[in-house]
């Protein structure tokens, strides 16, 4: 993996900001005071932390929900009593178990899956499992284009969408996928390269 966290160009001293505590299970995160990463030098602000909006975890919750109600449901219309008794315990334990998993898996994956916007660059942390994680990074200077769009009537009614992000670094390509007021995100992304161009 490339040293993403690297850039040889002059870092803007930050603005100053109070910064506001870290709302552990917010999708938007302003200014946040209480979070670090390993390169994160000493003039470098974070500006925002997003990730996908709550919304989006609503698909593995309901199935969740409804992998916890199977095995009652089987024993009310009589599946578990073809099985011995020993077997149904067994059954009941590894599916929940299994269940257990797919929910925590899902958690996992919306917490840890985030975008920072710092006053130096944006950053993409993927999250696969405990173990494996991919960080992309991109200098504000980097930067060619920014878009965003909000689709369907989730997306217009609640106001989360895509922010796509075109760079000249390795990584050519960004997308924060699913994150409030994408709107919002695009313009404070060419405020903050705006501000970057009046201190070359």
């Amino acid at each position: 993996m490339p040293d993403v966290f690297n850039s040889q160009t002059p870092k803007i001293k930050a603005p100053c900001h109070s910064g506001r505590p870290h709302r552990i299970f917010s999708a938007y995160n302003l200014y946040p005071n209480d979070i670090e990463f390993e390169t994160k030098h000493d003039q470098e602000e974070i500006v925002l932390m997003l990730r996908q909006h709550p919304i989006t975890t609503v698909k593995w919750i309901v199935v969740t929900l409804l992998l916890i109600v199977a095995p009652i449901l089987l024993n009310k219309i009589g599946m578990f009593s073809l099985l011995p008794n020993g077997f149904q315990l067994i059954i009941t334990m590894a599916w929940y178990l299994f269940t257990s998993a797919y929910a925590i898996e899902g958690f996992l994956n919306w917490y840890f899956n985030v975008f920072f916007i710092t006053t130096d660059s944006i950053i993409d942390v993927d999250f696969f499992n405990l173990i494996d994680k991919r960080v992309s990074q991109a200098d504000l200077e980097m930067i060619q284009d920014i878009s965003y769009s909000t689709n369907g009537v989730l997306g217009t009614l609640l106001n989360y969408g895509n922010v796509q992000i075109q760079t000249a670094a390795e990584i050519t390509e960004f997308r924060f996928e699913s994150v409030p007021n994408p709107e919002k995100v695009a313009k404070m992304l060419e405020d903050l390269m705006e501000k970057k161009d009046t201190h070359k």
